[in-house]
């Protein structure tokens, strides 16, 4: 009995040891911001990867150029300018722990996991706050839309008598094209309870913890509202988040082989080795765009061997470099 405990035990101990989990974390920090104090999609790049996460934008040229749908990224710290014009302002003032960018989303905004293996990534969640668009429309009301927890039938055509107000976002989860059956709600104002003291409207970052939607690869985020009206929800339907957190699972590579792989050159233009130490062949190596797509793929790779990457257009890839038992990840730059 003693042997087959002490066998058991060690193939345990190896399992988990095989493993090896990473946080990504999308903090949007090192996105570039111009002449303006945020990014909106008018330059039609059609979305912004931050992390190991790529989030989807639309910019539409009608009426002058608007941002239609997705997300943007910002930073603002207007928290007292209300209306329409202040759209891309976090309530916060700033990032979550006084960071200096944050992303700003719409209805509807979907974001894509690029890591090389989304079947071992899960959500652990972020943190999320009001537009100060929202969040004064809220708390005030104005021509089109209610005043929370209004009393007094204030905006035209409504009854008098409270409200049982709410903001919600919800999140969920898709995995190769299929939504996922558990969802995440947050409530970002909430005055349904029977004392009134506990009505709230979210003005700081609040954690979302998402792990329970298991391994996805892309999110979407919906916004519902008890102010309704002919066209659909009268509360502006934006919100903010940022250090969006990602678990992501692979198996642990030995530390004397593949850890001290690296690309050369980094930034490259038309070729790229893998250099390092590599113990095992063949090696593989697949090419990611930063939108999870593959669109290269070399097998049989020996050290120092020139890999063709002149089609490729200019930005960030991920580099998947495996063999029978091993497995690494790494950026390179095309330029």
């Amino acid at each position: 009995m003693k042997k087959k405990f002490t066998f058991t035990f060690t193939l345990i101990l190896w399992a988990f040891t095989s493993l090896q989990a990473q946080t990504l974390i999308s903090d949007f920090d090192s996105l570039p911001l111009s002449s303006a104090p945020y990014w909106n999609g008018n330059d039609h790049s059609g979305g912004f990867a931050s992390g190991s996460v790529y989030f989807n934008n639309s910019y539409d040229d009608s009426f002058g150029g608007y941002w239609a749908t997705g997300f943007a990224y910002s930073s603002v710290v207007d928290s007292s300018t209300s209306g329409f014009g202040n759209m891309y302002a976090a309530k916060a003032a700033s990032g979550y722990n006084n960071s200096l960018v944050y992303a700003v989303a719409q209805q509807g905004a979907i974001c894509k996991i690029i890591t090389p293996q989304p079947e071992l990534t899960t959500v652990q969640g972020f943190y999320v706050t009001n537009g100060t668009y929202a969040y004064n429309t809220m708390r005030d009301g104005d021509s089109f839309s209610r005043k929370f927890g209004d009393t007094t039938g204030t905006h035209s055509g409504l009854p008098q008598g409270a409200f049982p107000d709410f903001f919600k976002l919800t999140v969920k989860g898709y995995f190769g094209g299929q939504l996922l059956p558990d969802s995440v709600e947050f409530y970002l104002a909430d005055y349904r309870f029977a004392i009134d003291s506990l009505d709230y409207i979210v003005k700081t970052w609040e954690w979302v913890d998402c792990s329970s939607l298991g391994a996805v690869d892309s999110l979407t985020f919906l916004l519902a509202s008890s102010d309704m009206g002919s066209f659909g929800m009268n509360t502006p339907a934006f919100f903010c988040i940022d250090n969006l957190t990602l678990d992501y699972t692979v198996g642990n590579t030995n530390k004397n082989s593949f850890s001290t792989l690296e690309i050369f050159p980094n930034p490259a233009q038309n070729f790229i080795s893998i250099n390092g130490s590599i113990t095992e062949q063949p090696v593989h190596v697949k090419v990611y765009s930063t939108t999870g797509q593959m669109v290269l793929d070399f097998i049989n790779v020996t050290p120092h061997q020139q890999l063709n990457i002149e089609q490729l257009p200019l930005g960030m890839y991920l580099v998947q470099v495996q063999n029978n038992s091993e497995q690494i990840t790494l950026k390179i730059l095309k330029q």
